[in-house]
């Protein structure tokens, strides 16, 4: 999992625009990611060959002026749960104030590495007035302007020298990842639970390497399955919606690093925008998907429920007709290995590479069936085809202008490559290249 960099600071010091900033920088960028309910706080940066994540409590942190104590509670506790390292922003055109004084001893507390950001200092002339913010003890500090991007570059030169060098990870790299992800209160460490008792075939407990998560293994039919600990996805505290901040934070990292994620919803909640928030990333980031819909035992039945609940689905959210839909009760242990089956399923599924000769057979007979139309008096041919990548599966067409494919005829090539191919649970993409 990468290195996980938390942004803090009294309000108004620039957080969230020095957040902003280092996403702007082009050539450094993975991929931003909106907050499940909130503003942007989370982000995958790459500098210099290195990937972190960033954390923007700015984006976060409530606004009235009489919860200044609240609010540095809440970013020692984003710090000491969430973080590797530290970067602690001030106002070099202030004063130090008793909130910098907090939270600069809250950080050396947590005994991390940490990094002092002295920001709105426009031009190197106000440099000489930032000598006295030494006395908050963080050694190495850099000047920056955050709304003009002056030396940027230097505070992520500081970063990377902070970023430890990447290292084989000790797992079993033949484990299936798996994570059971979802909102709070839907049951994933019930679930988690039921499974490794079901199975009764624990391998071992593996401290995780940046939060002390515990990761479990367990064989299912000869297969190891590494399930992804996200029982600690709920962080008590007072403060209003820390538990959303924590829960949307955590569940990201965590989709990051699995290879099959079931998003668990409550049936009795019903199926929310932000579900479809967190199976869009899923999807995004080119995992397997399993929806898992759980407290089945609680509703009233008749013939068709089940079906009917689906296909309210799938009408809400179109794409989903692509993922297995199953229903459970963790409870009651109703259905509980249909779980595992699909996230076996899937991963097979994804290790299969199809054959090119396969895959051209198959393009020719559904351009036979629907061929593409014509686009500005310019007739398109699909040439040719092939599977570039598995995790995610991609599949590159060759063809005379990729520029003027319709929208509509590429949603069709993908569901007949989903329908003909079974790949029922796998994100895939279409990537059209010129002949």
């Amino acid at each position: 999992m990468n290195t996980t960099i938390a942004i803090l600071g009294r309000p108004n010091v620039g957080k969230s625009t020095l957040f902003n900033r280092l996403l702007g920088q082009r050539k450094s960028i993975v991929a931003p990611i909106e907050g499940v309910t909130r503003d942007r706080i989370y982000a995958k940066v790459e500098w210099l060959d290195k990937e972190f994540n960033l954390i923007d409590t700015g984006g976060y942190l409530p606004k009235s002026e009489n919860l200044i104590d609240k609010k540095v509670k809440l970013q020692s506790e984003i710090a000491s749960e969430q973080a590797d390292i530290l970067m602690l922003v001030v106002d070099g055109r202030s004063e130090i104030t008793s909130s910098d004084r907090a939270l600069a001893k809250m950080i050396k507390i947590t005994g991390k590495p940490c990094l002092l950001v002295i920001n709105k200092v426009d031009n190197p002339e106000n440099e000489i007035n930032t000598f006295d913010f030494y006395e908050l003890g963080i050694n190495k500090q850099v000047c920056i302007s955050a709304h003009n991007g002056r030396q940027i570059g230097i505070l992520l030169d500081e970063i990377s020298l902070l970023l430890p060098k990447v290292v084989k990870k000790n797992i079993n790299e033949k484990s299936i990842s798996f994570a059971i992800i979802g909102m709070p209160n839907v049951g994933k460490s019930s679930l988690m639970n039921t499974l490794i008792n079901e199975n009764k075939s624990i391998v071992t407990n593996i401290a995780g390497t940046t939060r002390d998560s515990i990761d479990s293994y367990l064989t299912y039919f000869k297969n190891s399955i590494r399930i992804i600990d996200t029982a600690g996805l709920r962080k008590k505290s007072k403060i209003d919606d820390s538990l959303e901040f924590y829960s949307n934070v955590r569940t990201l990292r965590v989709i990051d690093e699995c290879d099959i994620a079931a998003v668990l919803i409550d049936i009795n909640k019903g199926f929310n925008n932000q579900d479809k928030n967190i199976i869009r990333y899923v999807i995004d980031q080119g995992k397997g998907l399993i929806i898992v819909v759980n407290k089945w035992d609680l509703v009233s039945k008749q013939t068709n429920t089940m079906k009917d609940i689906k296909e309210d689905m799938i009408y809400e959210y179109p794409y989903l007709k692509h993922y297995p839909i199953i229903f459970i009760s963790v409870k009651e242990k109703f259905r509980i290995n249909d779980v595992l089956k699909n996230v076996l399923e899937i991963s097979n599924k994804n290790k299969n590479k199809i054959k090119t000769s396969e895959l051209n057979t198959l393009l020719e007979k559904v351009i036979k069936y629907y061929p593409p139309p014509a686009v500005k008096g310019k007739e398109i041919k699909l040439n040719y085809i092939t599977q570039v990548s598995q995790s995610p599966v991609v599949f590159n067409i060759f063809v005379n202008h990729p520029t003027l494919i319709p929208i509509q005829y590429t949603r069709y090539l993908d569901n007949q490559l989903r329908t003909e191919l079974d790949l029922k649970g796998l994100p895939i993409k279409i990537s059209f290249k010129k002949k």
